[in-house]
């Protein structure tokens, strides 16, 4: 199980990648139903050819996917 810590420097190595690739809208760090820390990657739509292209892992590190729409600065 990762920490928060551990993940924030995964989320670091990797964010930039992952906010390049079509229908990412977001990549955060998010508390899971234990308690214990996630690596979450918010896509703006369901879409399956979106998600073939992205990782089920990120340095061993399971990532769990959400729909969000985009995000627009405020």
């Amino acid at each position: 199980m990762a920490t928060f810590e551990e993940l924030k420097l995964v989320k670091r190595r990797h964010s930039a990648d992952l906010l390049r690739r079509p229908g990412v809208s977001g990549v955060d760090i998010e508390t899971g139903p234990q308690g214990d820390a996630v690596l979450t990657i918010h896509l703006e739509k369901d879409d399956p050819i979106i998600r073939k292209g992205l990782p089920n892992k990120i340095e061993g590190h399971e990532v769990k996917y959400v729909r969000t729409g985009p995000f627009e600065k405020q």
